[in-house]
Formats: structure tokens, C-alpha cells, sequence
């Protein structure tokens, strides 16, 4: 059975679930998912996750991301993009100066309310669904981690801007965000992913493109589409005990928290655990698997 990851290019107008289902018209009984959701009007790098994969999507999609964004200053949304109706509009357009100013007080660790016009869930609903029914529900800020935001440009109320970036960080407000605090509004006009989980937009490929005979040349394998993770071998005995369940004492030069497991013949064995002198199982690959 297939196991491994696809770095695709998602286009515009089609939401990450519809797209990555388009991989069903090359698999058996695979299960498919994927790491780290880019709404219709995004496109950039969407990673497919294959088979086994679908159990470490987490450990891809906790990696920091970057994208490049286009915000329409002047403008505010119901849903903080371009697909949105318009609440409020102003004349006002903050200056390359003042906007180069306020992205600076974005960067670090800032707290973020995440939208009503999205997927997360409040008593077992996505908010969405509150919100088309036109249903308040209070959202709760949480902490998100911006790396780096990048001025680009500013032209024809248009910002330009790169930022990378943490899990669970909604560019829709981030926009909305700084134009609010430059003494302006903003939505969201477009945006793409170009990094993911250590994968350059270069590294990203057409589905389109994909037929049966190049489909699994395609295919990251599973050890390697973690390999942002770093990695050890050990010897067979220590596998077994590992694949039994047990932990192991080991000490590791290594100061990662998790890290790939790999038997000598350079088979991909799952993720381990590093805590206090010991490795213990985190989430294994099947024994069939190999």
C-alpha cells in the first residue's frame, strides 16, 4: 500500500478537501488527508498526505509556513477576504512609512481571535455555520507565532507582503489586523503559500499534471517528508523493543523532542519520543509497512 507525501500546487476557486480528492483517481484503498488547510481563494503549496501518512500530518502541519499576500487596503469584509461583502470603506491610506512601522509589532508571539468565518468548532460546529445563520458566538484570542513579516510593496491600495509564520495562523485577520492598526482597513485580495514544512513552491506540482504512469514517482516517502525532523538508527533489538511499546534508555545529542526512527538498513520505522534519557514510541509505522 502507498504511504508517502505529494507537494502540490492548490489553484484558486477550490477548497484543499475537493482538491487533494482529485488523487483518488489514482489509488486503491489508501487513505488520503492533508497537512495544513489553504481556503478557495489560496493557492500555493498543499501537502497530500498518503496512506500512513494521514497519522503524522500533524508533525507536518505544526511547521512554520510562509506566503505572500495581497491586501486591499481601504476595504473591510464580512469573511476579512475579497469574497466577502463590504462592511465599512475608508479614503484613507497609510503611508509605505507607517505601514513598515506597524508590521514590526506583528512579529513575535501576538495573540490572534480567529475569524467567524471559519472551520474551527464551537460546541461541535464549525463557525461558519454560525455565522451564515447570522449567530454571535464569542471567539476567544489564542496565541499564534509570526517569524517574519516582509514589506513588499505598496501600490494602488494594494500592500504586498511575506510572512512567515506559525500553525494555526489566519492571514485574513493578520491582514485586517495591520491595516486597522496603520488607521486604515484591509482584506485579504490574495494569497499563496510558497513555503511549507521546509517544501519551496518550486518544489510543488501541477495534480493536473499527475497521471498513473508518474504518480508514484511523485511520491515522498514517508522518512523523507519528515526529514525536517532529525533522525537516528539503532540496531535491531532496540527496534523491537520500540515497536513493542517499550522505552529505551539512550542518551541523544540531540535536543529535539521528537525525532524519525530508522532501523540499519535505512528503513523508516515511525517517530520517537527524547525525554529524560530515554526514547519511547510516539507514532510507528505499521510492520508491514516496509
Amino acid at each position: 500500500m502507498l504511504s508517502g507525501i505529494l507537494v502540490l500546487d492548490k489553484p484558486a476557486g477550490i477548497s484543499s478537501g475537493q482538491h487533494i480528492r482529485k488523487l483518488k483517481n489514482f489509488l486503491t484503498k489508501e487513505k488520503i488527508g492533508h497537512a495544513g488547510t489553504l481556503d478557495p481563494l489560496a493557492t500555493g503549496i498543499l501537502i497530500a498526505c498518503l496512506g500512513q501518512m494521514t497519522r503524522f500530518s500533524d508533525y507536518i502541519s505544526v511547521l512554520s509556513k510562509s506566503y505572500q499576500a495581497e491586501i486591499l487596503i481601504g476595504k473591510q469584509t464580512t469573511t476579512g477576504d475579497i469574497e466577502g461583502k463590504i462592511l465599512k470603506e475608508t479614503n484613507f491610506i497609510p503611508s509605505e512609512r507607517d505601514i513598515k512601522n506597524v508590521i514590526k509589532s506583528f512579529v513575535g508571539e501576538i495573540n490572534q481571535t480567529p475569524p467567524i468565518y471559519s472551520a474551527l468548532k464551537h460546541k461541535g460546529k464549525p463557525l461558519y455555520k454560525y455565522a451564515r445563520k447570522g449567530i454571535n458566538v464569542e471567539i476567544k484570542p489564542r496565541k499564534i507565532f509570526i517569524d517574519q513579516i516582509n514589506f513588499l510593496s505598496l501600490e494602488n491600495n494594494i500592500l504586498k507582503l511575506e510572512i512567515t509564520c506559525g500553525k494555526g495562523t489566519y492571514i485574513r485577520v493578520l491582514a485586517e489586523d495591520i491595516a486597522n492598526k496603520a488607521g486604515s482597513l484591509g482584506t485579504l485580495a490574495n494569497l499563496r503559500r510558497i513555503k511549507s514544512a521546509g517544501y519551496n513552491i518550486g518544489d510543488s506540482l501541477d495534480l493536473d499534471s499527475l497521471d498513473k504512469d508518474n504518480f508514484r514517482d511523485k511520491i515522498i516517502a514517508p522518512g523523507d517528508a519528515l526529514n525536517s525532523l532529525d533522525d537516528i538508527q539503532c540496531r535491531s533489538e532496540i527496534i523491537e523493543k520500540i515497536t513493542k511499546g517499550q522505552k529505551v534508555e539512550m542518551k541523544l545529542t540531540s535536543e529535539d523532542k521528537f525525532l524519525r526512527l530508522f532501523d540499519k538498513k535505512r528503513n523508516f520505522v515511525g517517530i520517537i519520543e527524547n525525554c529524560n534519557g530515554f526514547i519511547k514510541p510516539k507514532r510507528l509505522l505499521t510492520i508491514d509497512s516496509n
